[in-house]
C-alpha cells in the first residue's frame, strides 16, 4: 500500500532492548474470550448529519429516536514471553423501523459496524506504579466494513495499518495507545487514501465487588488524505463511560453514555451523536492464559 512509505520506522527499535527485562510472565498462551455481548436501548440525538450523509461512517446517520441495539467483541489474544498477539472481532448494529399509519416507512439505521484487527505487541517492560501495567511498541492492521449498506451508497470497505506504542494490561489502564496510521478507504469508486495520528484509552475503575466504571476514548486526526470536499474527514472522536454491575454470574446491568463527533474539513459544523441508554451483556472467558 502506497501510504507504507509515510510510516516511520517505529518498530525498529525493538532490536535495542534486551531480552531480559522485567516483564509479566503470569499470562503464558491463548486467551479466548466474549469479551460482551449485549442488548442495548438507548435514546440517540444527532445533530447536523445530513452535512455527512457522503462519509463512509454510518455513526453520523438517521435521525434521534428511541432505539434497540447488539453489540458483540469476542478476542482471541496469544501470550508469549516477549510479545502478545492481540486479535478481536467487534460487531455493532441497530436499527430502528417505523411503519407509520399514514406516510411511508421510516427505516433507519442508527450503528453498522464490524471491526476486524490483529494487534502484535512487543513486551518490554512492566511498571508496578498505577497498579502495574506493560508498556511496548505495537503494529496493527485492521478493517472495518458494515452488514448492509446505506441506500445509494456502497458498503463501508476500509483497511488500516497503525504503528505506535502502548500500556496495556494494567490493573486501572487496560490500553492507552498514541500511533501513526495509513488508511485504504474502498468504500468509493475512486478509493481513497489517509495518513494521520491516533490516541486513545480504555480505563476500569472497580467501585466495590460486582460494580465497575469503564472508560473508552479513540481520537483520530486525518493529516492528510485524497478525499473530494464533500466527504472528506479532519478529526473523529469517540466517549463512552458505563457502570456495569453484576446481576448473576456472567451476567451484567451497565447504564451507559456514549459520544461521537465527526469534523469534515471543508465544513464549519461538527456532526454529533449522543447515546444514553442501559445495556443488559453477558461475557465469559473460555480459555484463560493465566491459568495453566
Amino acid at each position: 500500500m502506497r501510504f507504507c512509505r509515510y510510516l516511520p520506522l517505529l518498530l525498529c527499535v525493538w532490536g535495542l532492548w534486551g531480552q531480559n527485562l522485567d516483564i509479566d510472565t503470569t499470562k503464558d498462551g491463548w486467551q479466548l474470550e466474549l469479551k460482551r455481548i449485549s442488548l442495548n436501548f438507548s435514546s440517540t440525538s444527532l445533530k447536523n448529519q445530513n452535512l455527512y450523509s457522503s462519509f463512509s461512517n454510518s455513526r453520523i446517520r438517521g435521525t434521534s429516536q428511541i432505539v434497540t441495539q447488539t453489540f458483540g467483541e469476542f478476542d482471541a489474544n496469544f501470550y508469549a514471553k516477549n510479545f502478545v498477539i492481540f486479535n478481536s472481532l467487534l460487531a455493532e448494529y441497530g436499527r430502528n423501523i417505523i411503519s407509520p399509519q399514514k406516510g411511508g416507512k421510516i427505516d433507519n439505521k442508527t450503528l453498522d459496524r464490524i471491526l476486524l484487527s490483529t494487534d502484535y505487541t512487543q513486551r518490554i517492560w512492566k511498571f508496578e506504579s498505577l497498579g502495574g501495567f506493560e508498556l511496548g511498541p505495537y503494529a496493527q492492521l485492521s478493517y472495518r466494513t458494515e452488514f448492509t449498506p446505506q441506500p445509494g451508497l456502497n458498503r463501508i470497505k476500509i483497511l488500516r495499518f497503525s504503528s505506535g506504542f502502548k500500556i496495556f494490561e494494567g490493573k486501572y489502564v487496560k490500553n492507552l495507545y498514541a500511533n501513526l496510521f495509513g488508511e485504504e478507504d474502498f468504500t468509493y469508486a475512486k478509493f481513497a487514501e489517509s495518513l494521520g495520528v491516533q490516541m486513545g484509552f480504555d480505563i476500569e475503575q472497580k467501585v466495590r465487588e460486582g460494580v465497575d466504571f469503564t472508560y473508552h476514548m479513540d481520537f483520530k486526526n486525518y493529516l492528510l488524505n485524497n478525499y473530494p470536499p464533500s466527504h472528506n474527514p479532519q478529526y473523529e472522536l469517540e466517549f463512552e463511560a458505563r457502570m456495569n454491575t453484576n446481576l448473576y454470574k456472567n451476567f451484567s446491568i451497565s447504564p451507559f453514555v456514549s459520544f461521537y463527533m465527526l469534523k469534515g474539513r471543508y465544513f464549519k459544523e461538527i456532526g454529533t451523536n449522543i447515546f444514553i441508554g442501559v445495556s443488559i451483556s453477558y461475557n465469559q472467558i473460555f480459555v484463560n492464559a493465566s491459568q495453566k
